[in-house]
């Protein structure tokens, strides 16, 4: 997500914002601009995804980061939750929040900002069970002011193009869990071959066997789903949301299998820090809720489904 909010400024052809965020990153040569995206709220997690469902267009239902119109300027204040990857380091952001109170979560938008901004202030990174490379945390408003021209995304466009960053997001978990799954295969067959077990490597034990290959199997199920997808979706406007949303699903739970069943093999080892499985492990859990989680995720497919099948690509 380190170049998300100047990628999105590039999408809206505007030369002002291009000029402020998209050509700076791309002039960058020292990672000294960073990105992130906020979304999850200390209220509301895969929820915010929730369209379709009775809640979503409910005035009941409020945003905890909201943005009043001031004349030429945005007024934002509220707090992201801890799950904002990069949060604590980003210089920017992109962000969902609440510009009509009226229409519930349907009420929300995107805008852009730098998060030196006076009222922007931070929380601690996160300590998590999993992806614990990743930083992630708070980032609180404060009467925060931006340029009306920074809201980029408004109520009557916010379905439709969260629905474009999904797609896209999760047509990339499911390439990144396809890695995942790969590793913690690799890290099995290796260790396979060197514990000796009842007098030989247990790589050659009948039923080991077995399991290396349903493994294997896993990893290159993953590889091929990711590929078909990011091979539509990467090149398709608008991309086809379950798509990416089924590739996400399959090849995240997969991945688990897939480390889950290396811990096995690796037995106690496998749940120690000395061996790699064990972090293989942790990550693959986390990827289970990233970017949504499966089940709400597989809930917005089925009502893609019922909406639109068949949808199928050419």
């Amino acid at each position: 997500m380190a170049s998300f909010p100047f990628q999105f400024a590039w999408t809206t052809g505007d030369e002002e914002l291009i000029e402020t965020f998209g050509k700076p990153f791309s002039n960058c040569t020292d990672a000294s601009l960073i990105g992130c995206w906020a979304g999850t709220e200390p209220d509301h997690g895969s929820d915010i995804f929730g369209y379709g469902e009775e809640f979503f267009t409910s005035p009941k239902v409020q945003g905890n980061v909201r943005a009043t119109l001031d004349g030429k300027e945005w007024v934002i204040n509220g707090q992201k939750s801890a799950w904002v990857s990069g949060g604590i380091i980003a210089t920017h952001a992109l962000i969902q929040l609440q510009v009509d109170p009226s229409r519930g979560m349907a009420g929300w938008g995107w805008c852009i900002m730098p998060l030196d901004l006076p009222g922007v202030s931070r929380g601690k990174p996160l300590e998590k069970i999993g992806q614990r490379d990743l930083n992630q945390g708070e980032i609180f408003f404060d009467e925060v002011r931006i340029p009306k021209k920074w809201m980029l995304v408004y109520p009557d466009q916010y379905l439709p193009v969260t629905d474009v960053v999904l797609a896209h997001a999760n047509a990339a978990m499911s390439i990144w869990s396809t890695g995942l799954a790969r590793a913690a295969f690799e890290e099995a067959f290796t260790y396979a071959k060197e514990r000796v077990q009842g007098g030989k490597p247990i790589i050659e034990h009948y039923s080991m066997k077995q399991r290396l290959f349903k493994m294997f199997a896993r990893v290159e199920t993953c590889r091929a789903f990711s590929r078909a997808v990011a091979n539509c979706n990467f090149t398709l406007a608008p991309p086809l949301f379950e798509y990416s949303i089924a590739a996400k699903n399959t090849c995240t739970q997969l991945c688990f299998e897939n480390a889950h069943e290396a811990i096995q093999i690796l037995g106690g080892n496998g749940l120690t820090r000395e061996y790699l499985t064990e972090k293989l492990f942790r990550d693959a859990r986390a990827t289970l809720i990233m970017d949504g989680s499966n089940e709400v995720l597989a809930r917005n497919g089925g009502q893609l489904l019922s909406e639109t099948y068949p949808r199928i690509r050419s």
